[in-house]
C-alpha cells in the first residue's frame, strides 16, 4: 500500500460509505451493487472495499452511513454518544459533569445517541460478510493478497461482533453472503452459536499466512487488523466469556510476539507504533481525537497533576477551554497511591482563566484524566492515536486468567510486576494472599492502568459488581442493566422476532 492507511481511512470517513442502499438497521434489500465482474478486478479495488469497512473507527466525530442516509458516532470518538465514553460513564472510574442516562442508569430502548451508534455496526457486520466473499470469488490480485484481505476483514467483522455482544448480548448478524440480499429478518442466536462464529472468524484469520503478524514497523499501514490484534480480540472474547483457559492461552501467545512495556507511562499515549501499542486508532490532522477537549473544564488555563507540583499542562494564552463532558470520579482518584507515577496524566488542581485556583474542594468535580500529556491544547483536537489494545492489557488478562486457573501463582504476579514497577508501586503482600484477594486487587490495578481506555466496564461486569457499585453511587440500577437495551426501532421493525433484552420490555 502506497498511501497511508489512516489518511485513506480518513477519505472514507468524509464520503460515507455507499456500499448499502437500505434506510434501516434491518432492511438489506439492494445490499450490494458490487460483483466480481463490475468492481474486484484489482487489489486497489479490494483494498477500498475492506479500507470502507473501518468506517466506524476513528477518533473523529463519526461518519454519514450512505445506507441509512444517517450520521453516526464513530466507536472511539470521545463524545459521550460514542460507544466507549458512553459505557464508561456508567462505571466507578469516570462520571459526568452533570446529569446524564448512562451515569444514572436511565437507558431505555428509544434513548438513541450512543444506543444506536453502536448498534449500526451490526451493518458493517453484513458489509464484511459482502466484501469477503467477493473478494473469495475475484481472481483480481494473487492468491495471497486475497486470503490477505480476507483475513483482515474477518478480524473487523469479529471485532464488531464482539462490540455488539458487550452491549446488547447476542444480535441478529449477517454471516452468510446467500442471504444478504433476503430482507427476511431472523431471531436472535443464542450466546454459545454466536460466540463460536466469532471464534471462528479469528481462528480463520490467525491461520492465514499471508496475514501480517503486526504492523508496529509500518507507518503506511499501521491501524489495519493484523494477527496481533485476531490474537487481542479473541483474547479480549474470552476474558468476557470466562473462558479462563483460552484466554491464558491467547495472551501467553501475544507475550511471545515482540511485544512489551514501555519505561515511563506517559509514552504510552505520546508516542505511536511503540512495542506496547498492539492495535490504535489512527488520528491526524484530517481526523482528530477530541478527547482531550471533552475532559477539560470550560475555564481551564492550566493544569497541575500534583498538590503543590509545578508540573503544568495547559495553555498559558488563556483562549483555550474545553467542553467539560466528563471527568474522573475523586473516589477512584483516591485508590491510586500518591507515589504512583501514573497520576502525572491526570490533573487534581487547575487555574482558571481568570487565574481562579480550583481543587476538589473548590469547584472540581471530578479529577481530569488528562491521558495525552504532550500538547499544550492549543487546538479542540489532538493527533494522539486511542491506544484500543495494548500490551499493558495483555499481562494483566493473563494474570487474571492464571489466578482463576491456578491462583496468584508466580508467573501471574511476574506480569503485573512489570505494570507495578513502571507505576513505581509495589504489589503488597495482601494482594497475593489467595485467590480472592488477587482478583480483587488485579481489578483495582486494570483500572488505574487503563483508566479512560473504554475497558472499565466490561471488568467490572467480568468481576460480577457492575451493578452493586451503580447501587452503591446512589443510582437505581437492576440487575439486568449489564446489558443495554436493543434501539426500540429495530424490535418494531422486527414485528416480534427479535427479543428486546430482559428488563426493558414493557
Amino acid at each position: 500500500m502506497k498511501n497511508s492507511f489512516k489518511y485513506i481511512l480518513m477519505g472514507i470517513a468524509l464520503t460515507g460509505a455507499t456500499l448499502v442502499s437500505c434506510d434501516d438497521l434491518l432492511e438489506t434489500k439492494n445490499f450490494s451493487d458490487m460483483s466480481p465482474s463490475n468492481f474486484f478486478k484489482t487489489e486497489g479495488d479490494m483494498a477500498a472495499a475492506v479500507t470502507g469497512i473501518y468506517l466506524p473507527c476513528t477518533t473523529n466525530w463519526g461518519y454519514s452511513d450512505g445506507g441509512t442516509g444517517k450520521w453516526y458516532n464513530a466507536l472511539f470518538n470521545a463524545d459521550i454518544n460514542a460507544y466507549y465514553p458512553a459505557g464508561m460513564v456508567t462505571t466507578d472510574a469516570v462520571r459526568h459533569y452533570s446529569s446524564n442516562i448512562f451515569d444514572e442508569f436511565t437507558v431505555g430502548p428509544a434513548t438513541g445517541g450512543a444506543l444506536t451508534n453502536t448498534y449500526n455496526v451490526i451493518r458493517f457486520v453484513a458489509r464484511a460478510t459482502d466484501v469477503i466473499n467477493q473478494i473469495g470469488k475475484s481472481s483480481g490480485a494473487t492468491e495471497d493478497i486475497r486470503n490477505r484481505f480476507i483475513a483482515e476483514t474477518k478480524t473487523l467483522r469479529a471485532f464488531y461482533m464482539y462490540t455488539l455482544l458487550d452491549w446488547y448480548g447476542p444480535v441478529n448478524v449477517k454471516l452468510n453472503p446467500e442471504t444478504l440480499m433476503d430482507n427476511s429478518i431472523q431471531p436472535r442466536p443464542s450466546v454459545a452459536e454466536y460466540v463460536a462464529n466469532i471464534e471462528k472468524d479469528l481462528e480463520e484469520a490467525i491461520a492465514t499466512t499471508s496475514f501480517p503478524d503486526k504492523y508496529n514497523g509500518d507507518e503506511l499501514n499501521w491501524g489495519r487488523m493484523s494477527k496481533a490484534i485476531a490474537y487481542g480480540i479473541r483474547m479480549k472474547l474470552h476474558m468476557h466469556q470466562k473462558e479462563w483457559a483460552k484466554a491464558k492461552e491467547d495472551a501467553s501467545k501475544l507475550m511471545t510476539m515482540g511485544f512489551s512495556i514501555l519505561n515511563n507511562y506517559e509514552d504510552v499515549f505520546n508516542t505511536s507504533r511503540t512495542s506496547e501499542h498492539i492495535w490504535s486508532i489512527p488520528s491526524n490532522l484530517a481526523s482528530d481525537n477530541y478527547y482531550i477537549t471533552e475532559v477539560l473544564p470550560s475555564d481551564f488555563k492550566r493544569g497541575y497533576s500534583h498538590k503543590g507540583d509545578s508540573y503544568i499542562r495547559g495553555n498559558e494564552s488563556g483562549h483555550f477551554s474545553g467542553w467539560q463532558v466528563f471527568c474522573m470520579r475523586w473516589e477512584f482518584y483516591d485508590t491510586f497511591a500518591d507515589n504512583d507515577i501514573r497520576k502525572k496524566t491526570i490533573l487534581c488542581e487547575y487555574d482558571t482563566n481568570d487565574d481562579v485556583h480550583k481543587d476538589r474542594n473548590s469547584g472540581m468535580v471530578g479529577a481530569i484524566p488528562l491521558k495525552y500529556t504532550d500538547t499544550q491544547f492549543a487546538n479542540y483536537g489532538i493527533q494522539k492515536e486511542h491506544p484500543a489494545i495494548r500490551y499493558a492489557e495483555v499481562l494483566l488478562s493473563y494474570a487474571e486468567a492464571e489466578n482463576e486457573l491456578n491462583g496468584p501463582t508466580q508467573s501471574a504476579i511476574n506480569a503485573v510486576k512489570q505494570i507495578t514497577d513502571r507505576a513505581g508501586v509495589t504489589i503488597p503482600a495482601s494482594a497475593i494472599a489467595g485467590k480472592d484477594a488477587f482478583r480483587t486487587y488485579l481489578l483495582a490495578e486494570r483500572g488505574r492502568e487503563l483508566y479512560c481506555e473504554g475497558q472499565r466496564r466490561q471488568d467490572l461486569i467480568r468481576h460480577g459488581v457492575y451493578i452493586s457499585l451503580a447501587k452503591a453511587r446512589g443510582n437505581n440500577a437492576k440487575d439486568y442493566q449489564v446489558l443495554f437495551p436493543i434501539p426500540q426501532n429495530v424490535v418494531t421493525e422486527a414485528g416480534g422476532i427479535i427479543d428486546q433484552n430482559e428488563g426493558y420490555t414493557k
